[in-house]
C-alpha cells in the first residue's frame, strides 16, 4: 500500500509543533477511564505520547510507516511505553471492549472514502470500545466546511527554518467538490537551501467531509449513541462559527 504520508512525515511536527490546543481535551476524557486508551490515525505520536507522559496506557494506529517510524522513536527517547500498531482500524484485529477512550483526532475519519467505510470504521471501533467508553470524532465544523469559491488558489499555511537551515514554505492547494462532500489536498513542501535552488516536495489526499446530522446517523448505523456535539476544544457549542465538530458517542449495547 502506498504510503500517503510519505512526503508529509520529515515536516509534520515542525508544522504542527505549535498545534497542541486539542491535548486538553483528550487528557481531560482519559481521565475519566482506568481503561486503555486508543488513538485512530496517530501520525508521529502528537497525541499518544502526550497521553502516556500522563500515565495512560496508550495504543497508537497508523497506516502510514514513515509517521510510525517518528512515533516510536520519540517515544523510545523519553522512554514512554507506547504501543504503536501499522495499519487501518478497519484491517485489524481490535479486542472487543478493550478501550475506555477512543480517539478519531483532527481530521482523519475524512479518509474513509465513502458511508460504507465510515460505517465500517464506527462498527469497528464501537466493538473495541468498553461498555460506557468514549468515542470522540474530531471534524471540521461549520466555519471549515467545503468551499468550492477558493478551488486551485495556494494558501500558504507555514513558513519556517529546518534544523539545518533549509526554509520551508508549506502550501494547500484544495479542490472542493459539494456535491460529493469531497476535497481533494494537494500539500507542496518548497524547500530552499543554501545553494539557492528550490526543491518541491508534495502529497496528495482525498477527504470526503462530514456534516452533523449525518454524523449522527453513520454512529447510529455503527451500533453507537451520540451523546453531546461541540464546537470548540474547550466544550463549546456548534454554530455557524465553529471551525471544530467534536462528536462524542457511546455505545448503545449493554
Amino acid at each position: 500500500m502506498t504510503d500517503l504520508y510519505a512526503s508529509d512525515a520529515e515536516f509534520y511536527d515542525l508544522i504542527h509543533e505549535a498545534h497542541m490546543d486539542d491535548a486538553g481535551l483528550w487528557l481531560s476524557f482519559a481521565g475519566r477511564t482506568d481503561m486503555p486508551v486508543l488513538e485512530v490515525g496517530t501520525g508521529t505520536g502528537r497525541i499518544a505520547l502526550e497521553l502516556a507522559r500522563r500515565g495512560h496506557q496508550v495504543t497508537g494506529i497508523d497506516p502510514s510507516p514513515a509517521m510510525l517510524r517518528i512515533a516510536r522513536q520519540a517515544a523510545e527517547d523519553e522512554a514512554l511505553d507506547v504501543q504503536f500498531i501499522e495499519g487501518r482500524a478497519l484491517d485489524l484485529a481490535l479486542e472487543q471492549g478493550h478501550y475506555g477512550l477512543i480517539v478519531v483526532p483532527a481530521d482523519v475519519f475524512l479518509y474513509c472514502e465513502d458511508g460504507e467505510e465510515q460505517v465500517a470504521m464506527l462498527g469497528v471501533l464501537a466493538n473495541a470500545l468498553a461498555f460506557n467508553g468514549v468515542l470522540a470524532l474530531d471534524l471540521p465544523g461549520p466555519a471549515q466546511w467545503l468551499d468550492d469559491t477558493t478551488n486551485g488558489q495556494p494558501l500558504l499555511v507555514f513558513s519556517g527554518e529546518l534544523e539545518d537551515g533549509t526554509h520551508l514554505d508549506t502550501w494547500h492547494v484544495h479542490e472542493d467538490d459539494l456535491a460529493l462532500q469531497t476535497r481533494t489536498l494537494r500539500v507542496m513542501y518548497d524547500l530552499l537551501g543554501a545553494d539557492g535552488l528550490l526543491r518541491r516536495r508534495q502529497s496528495e489526499h482525498l477527504l470526503r467531509y462530514v456534516y452533523r446530522y449525518e454524523a449522527e446517523y453513520l454512529a447510529h448505523l455503527a451500533g453507537l449513541r451520540v451523546t453531546d456535539v461541540y464546537g470548540d476544544y474547550e466544550l463549546g457549542p456548534l454554530d455557524n462559527g465553529s471551525e471544530r465538530m467534536v462528536v462524542i458517542c457511546r455505545t448503545l449495547r449493554a
